[in-house]
């Protein structure tokens, strides 16, 4: 059966969740055009020999956007990581998303997925524009469209905050409270099975996980898997709010509010690859943590 979707572009490419997409979109056949900014880097190389499509843009230049969008079907459409937690920040990132969708709509785009974050919605009572705000336009555009709501990355273990190199392990989540979180390698199998089923998903938010996991589960698994000790350092709610008040909220909201009610067995029948915490490290955290 053909595709009703064949050429997609993809955004933030060579990051670890844009490649990610790109490389499961490029294994079942779609046309992938990449969206880069250093033609030159290894990521960017890596891809083309998998036969994407490089395409250099650079998101302060909307017109080099704008002929990335030529002769595509869709978009996956990751925004640039934000680094900075704040006010600012936010704001940017909702004004960049919007207009992005702006442009996507007036290029006449068939589909998007748009990779959000999960619980966005709840970030509403302090973050009064966000990605929920981009969320709502990209409904309210008329474009056809998925969300995904993916947890939070375990990917993130290998960042130097971790502590994990230093022999420490650094809690900033709740006390004993169990935590979703995803491989940014699902995310993209994920991705790839909306682009498969277009009609199917269009209009629904997906949340995604793989695991859901507390600190002494993670710790446990870190040290089978690395062969280490660890020190488990809970960095307590006072002291994170102290160095930043919306980092603070955040952590409150993961404290005191409900995570989605998502059936990760359900998850696993679409993917049944999905990663546990300790499949990941097995598959892929591991070899990263000894380089």
């Amino acid at each position: 059966m053909k595709k009703n979707i064949e050429t997609i572009l993809v955004t933030g490419a060579t990051g670890k969740q844009g490649g990610a997409a790109a490389r499961e979109l490029l294994k079942y056949g779609f046309k992938v055009k990449a969206l880069i900014r250093d033609k030159n880097s290894n990521e960017s190389k890596d891809l083309a020999q998998l036969g994407a499509q490089l395409i250099e843009g650079d998101w302060s230049n909307f017109e080099s956007l704008e002929i990335a969008l030529n002769n595509i079907d869709a978009v996956y459409m990751v925004l640039p990581p934000v680094w900075e937690m704040n006010e600012e920040e936010d704001n940017k990132e909702a004004d960049l998303g919007v207009d992005f969708i702006n442009l996507l709509k007036n290029k006449n785009i068939k589909f998007v997925i748009y990779s959000s974050v999960i619980m966005s919605d709840r970030h509403k009572s302090f973050r009064p524009r966000f990605k929920h705000t981009i969320e709502e336009h990209l409904w309210n555009s008329g474009l056809k469209a998925t969300v995904l709501r993916p947890a939070t990355f375990m990917e993130n273990f290998l960042l130097p905050a971790s502590g994990i190199k230093e022999g420490k392990l650094y809690n900033f989540m709740p006390k004993g409270r169990k935590i979703p979180y995803i491989t940014t390698e699902d995310i993209g199998i994920f991705a790839r099975i909306v682009f498969q089923n277009p009609e199917k998903y269009a209009g629904q938010t997906l949340d995604l996980m793989g695991d859901e996991i507390d600190e002494i589960e993670i710790l446990n698994a870190l040290q089978s898997s690395l062969g280490i000790n660890l020190e488990l350092v809970q960095l307590s709610l006072e002291d994170l709010t102290a160095q930043n008040p919306l980092f603070g909220r955040l952590i409150e909201m993961f404290t005191y509010e409900p995570f989605p009610a998502v059936d990760i067995e359900d998850l696993r029948i679409l993917n049944p690859k999905l990663r546990s915490f300790s499949s990941w490290l097995d598959q892929f955290g591991k070899s990263k943590f000894i380089k």
